[in-house]
């Protein structure tokens, strides 16, 4: 695969994961996909953030399996 495919794939991944404020108590920051699925509740942005990237990269690995 070409590294602009790469890119492309992985640009499509990034954005498909993001942060937004939890309002239900668990936490102060969820990750979600695009679908509405929440992937965890984190107590700081920077948690959240992090896991977010780790939830990107390891999908981008997935996909090029």
């Amino acid at each position: 695969m070409s590294t602009l495919q790469n890119d492309m794939i992985f640009e499509s991944i990034n954005e498909s994961f993001d942060i937004r404020p939890c309002f239900n108590g668990v936490g102060n920051w969820e990750v979600f996909d695009d679908t509405g699925s929440i992937h965890d509740t984190f107590d700081t942005f920077d948690e959240a953030n992090k896991h977010r990237e780790e939830l990107v990269l390891q999908t981008w690995e997935d996909s090029l399996q």
